[in-house]
């Protein structure tokens, strides 16, 4: 007898296995970051050569772009507000400059900008300050120095003006004072201002004239509740004082019993 044939009978409680679709891995962001800075990159060497030819409105659009594409950009804030200052927009150039300085507060080429925009703004005394911050942070620049100058300048030059309008005073009369009178002995005010003129060299001229700044007037006026211009220059003061400190340590190599030592004829270094 031939046997029935066997039926498989489906069993309802098994599963079924599937395989699961292997997840895919995030791609990493670093890649479009890269070309993001490359991008950047390349528009501000194209807006550089713009502005070498003076095309500023052509330089103006390219870091407009740059910045558009990122806006934390250090470099294309800095040259933005460098590009502003040409185009005689300081207003513009300051934004630029205090954006930058929000992302990195020791940027020397924001806080010059900043600097350069607060001088054309007119605002003097906190264009000096400044100046006189990029100078402490980087002395050997020259750009910092040259800005001290035309600050103080400037800010003569409007005091000298707001002289002129007010009313002649009466000049006092002096009295000659006979040749054969003996100089007076110098205070203990005046060998120190001798000793520092000595150990600041060109510098002392900048801490004398932040001492009389803080004399003046006129200096509450230039304060305002963000920046006090007073502050900026006692800080610069103090940094002026304690450098004079380290020379002052430093010089006794150069007195006159070291000239002894070595000889009438060797000449010592210049400090």
């Amino acid at each position: 007898m031939s046997r029935p044939p066997r039926f498989k009978i489906p069993l309802r409680n098994q599963k079924k296995t599937m395989s699961k679709p292997a997840k895919k891995r995030p791609k990493s962001s670093k890649p479009v970051v890269d070309e993001i800075e490359v991008a950047c990159k390349n528009l501000r060497d194209e807006a550089l050569k713009y502005m070498k030819v003076r095309n500023f409105n052509k330089a103006l659009g390219l870091y407009d772009q740059a910045l558009e594409m990122n806006t934390n950009d250090q470099s294309a804030l800095v040259a933005r507000s460098k590009c502003y200052l040409q185009l005689g927009e300081p207003a513009k150039a300051l934004q630029d400059a205090e954006t930058a300085l929000l992302l990195d507060k020791t940027n020397i080429r924001a806080i010059y900008q900043k600097a350069e925009a607060l001088y054309y703004l007119g605002q003097f005394e906190h264009s000096l300050m400044f100046f006189h911050r990029g100078l402490r942070l980087r002395p050997e620049l020259a750009s910092f120095r040259l800005g001290v100058q035309k600050t103080q300048e400037a800010i003569e030059n409007t005091i000298g003006s707001n002289a002129k309008n007010q009313p002649p005073q009466k000049k006092a009369v002096k009295v000659d004072k006979p040749k054969s009178a003996k100089k007076p002995p110098l205070t203990k005010e005046d060998l120190d201002k001798k000793a520092a003129r000595r150990l600041l060299g060109d510098l002392y001229v900048d801490k004398e004239y932040l001492e009389n700044l803080l004399k003046h007037p006129d200096l509450k006026k230039a304060d305002t509740n963000t920046e006090g211009v007073s502050e900026f220059a006692k800080d610069a003061i103090n940094f002026l004082n304690n450098r004079q400190e380290f020379w002052r340590q430093q010089k006794p190599c150069t007195s006159l019993n070291a000239k002894k030592l070595n000889g009438n004829n060797g000449a010592l270094p210049r400090w």
